[in-house]
């Protein structure tokens, strides 16, 4: 998490030097900066979930490859940072002995009345999609219409919860697995120009590797704004 927060924060520099009229490094490429929500389309158990805090940020590093002035194939890496919000009733566990069985997730109550209960996830992503430019492009101008999927890989993952204890403010984080898909894939399709557009992502992949008792396994929707060409 703070070398992508060190990524962001050398992109707003470079972009604060550029309006000040000092020259910035002349990369092949463009920077995206994704923000949006998280919505999993089922809570498994007693998990509840707060849509308004559970946020999506990704950075993508992406390239363009033009067919034609209203087409062309724009692809990248990067990283996807997601949270859910999983509300104060319950929260997710690794590897926990229940019952004499070890358990590679298991949903639990709150012991405490939480302030924050958050189940935060970072994968390498890989983007692609095709652009279509009805109005025609020279460098990817304009407006557009773009389709296509992705393809990530989870690097770590982690409960963080904050809560009072005795009027002490507590803070915990704990990694682990939690039963995680390690791969993700899914569809995207974004609309906008080329600096600023609207995204919607859907994960079909399952979250979990194994479906719950109660028969939910959840898949991840994301939409936001887009911000591209640091």
């Amino acid at each position: 998490m703070k070398y992508v927060y060190g990524v962001l924060l050398t992109i707003l520099v470079l972009s604060a030097s550029a309006q000040d009229g000092l020259k910035r490094p002349d990369i092949p490429g463009e920077l995206m900066v994704d923000i949006g929500f998280n919505v999993w389309s089922s809570m498994p158990g007693a998990l509840e979930k707060r849509t308004w805090s559970s946020k999506s940020i990704a950075l993508y590093y992406t390239k363009r490859k033009a067919f034609s002035s209203k087409l062309s194939l724009n692809y990248g890496v990067g990283f996807g940072l997601e949270k859910m919000s999983l509300g104060d009733s319950s929260t997710l566990f690794s590897n926990l002995m229940v019952n004499d069985t070890l358990q590679s997730v298991f949903i639990g109550p709150n012991t405490q009345n939480y302030d924050k209960n958050k189940l935060a996830t970072t994968y390498l992503d890989f983007p692609v999609e095709f652009r279509f430019h009805p109005m025609g492009t020279e460098d990817g101008e304009g407006l557009f219409l773009g389709i296509g999927g992705i393809v990530g890989l989870r690097l770590n993952a982690h409960t963080k919860w904050k809560y009072d204890n005795n009027g002490e403010t507590v803070r915990q984080k704990v990694s682990g697995k939690f039963n995680l898909n390690s791969f993700r894939y899914g569809y995207q399709v974004r609309l906008g120009f080329r600096g600023v557009h609207v995204f919607y992502k859907r994960f079909v992949s399952p979250v979990f590797k194994d479906t719950f008792e109660d028969g939910f396994n959840p898949v991840m929707t994301t939409v936001g704004i887009n911000v591209t060409g640091f």
